[in-house]
């Protein structure tokens, strides 16, 4: 009987072997269909990840040392006299205002503008310092400051001007410098960043005498409370006191509902590809049926008919799994773009 059974694999395995290649069309659907679902998967995944560091990146960027912020109701509803009230009649040494938004440039990139004062910003970020090629008196003027690696990528260098789109409407900047970070994750945070003074942020984003908020270097303890108690006092209504981390955390929040619905996404395709093979598979067992009598005639066990649906089921996941991973990767690079 064992030999009869060892006469018999080499005959199933022709036989499964032979129907795939009457019927390609057949077994391209099948692969086509798992490397569509595992494509999807595998670059929403990777989306998901890019887009989660990007932003812990672009937060960091922002937040820097900063324990707490000033905010307003909307980006752009601090008011610019409150700076002025915090330094005079309150005296806080720690702050620094920033003007923020989003500028396209070099055919539709996508960069975070930044506008600071340099001579408040040292507590807060360390690329903001000694090591950028303009002095005071340079940043004074109409301009940007780049990242290192991004005026290498491109070309530029101080000197050049730049075209950066603002809600359609395109402006020309001058390239002041650029930032030498002191280490990999302040070179990662800045990639995307054109960073300006706070007077020029503020005229390019349509943000005359408004502020995106203020940060804050506030001691614990006690000291700190009655502190924020006396910076709450001075506070025009819509504005408000916050911890850096918790408004951090909040956008977090929203960018894990917007994952979960990628996921979600992701999902469902897997699940269109999974039905898809099972037709697919189905269709060939019922169309295989004379053939398959015959195989039990000749003394073919239920089992081992099983096993070549299966064999053959599994060598179509394999090769649909492999296609899609690739073809995700693929797909990731333009969905990071669109996402971010």
């Amino acid at each position: 009987m064992t030999r009869e059974k060892t006469m018999f694999l080499p005959l199933l395995r022709l036989s499964g072997l032979r129907y795939l290649l009457r019927h390609p069309w057949l077994l391209i659907l099948s692969v086509v269909g798992v490397a569509m679902g595992v494509a999807v998967v595998v670059s929403i995944d990777l989306t998901n990840s890019s887009a989660r560091r990007a932003f812990s990146r672009s937060a960091e960027t922002v937040t820097g040392r900063a324990t707490h912020q000033i905010v307003g109701a909307t980006e752009d509803a601090v008011p610019e006299a409150v700076y002025r009230r915090l330094r005079i009649e309150v005296g806080v040494r720690t702050v620094s205002p920033v003007v923020e938004g989003y500028v396209t440039a070099f055919d539709g990139q996508v960069f975070r503008m930044m506008g600071v004062d340099p001579l408040a910003e040292g507590p807060f970020r360390s690329y903001v310092g000694p090591r950028m090629t303009p002095n005071l008196g340079q940043w004074m003027r109409w301009g940007g400051v780049l990242s290192s690696e991004t005026a290498s990528a491109h070309g530029i260098s101080p000197s050049d001007t730049i075209t950066v789109m603002v809600e359609g409407v395109a402006k020309r900047l001058p390239v002041l410098g650029v930032m030498d970070p002191t280490d990999i994750r302040s070179a990662e945070a800045t990639r995307d960043l054109i960073l300006v003074d706070i007077s020029t942020a503020q005229e390019i984003l349509g943000m005359v005498g408004r502020l995106s908020h203020i940060d804050l270097i506030l001691p614990e303890g006690n000291p700190g409370r009655d502190l924020r108690a006396r910076i709450r006092s001075i506070l025009p209504p819509g504005t408000e006191v916050v911890r850096s981390s918790a408004r951090t955390e909040t956008v977090a929040q929203m960018t894990r509902a917007f994952e979960m619905n990628l996921t979600a996404l992701s999902l469902l395709a897997l699940v269109v590809g999974m039905f898809l093979i099972y037709n697919t598979m189905t269709f060939s067992v019922v169309q295989r049926r004379p053939v398959m009598g015959r195989l039990r005639a000749l003394g073919v066990t239920r089992a081992e008919v099983f096993a070549l649906v299966l064999g053959e089921a599994a060598a179509v996941g394999v090769l649909g799994t492999g296609l899609g991973i690739m073809l995700g990767f693929e797909l990731a690079q333009g969905l990071v773009t669109l996402v971010t």
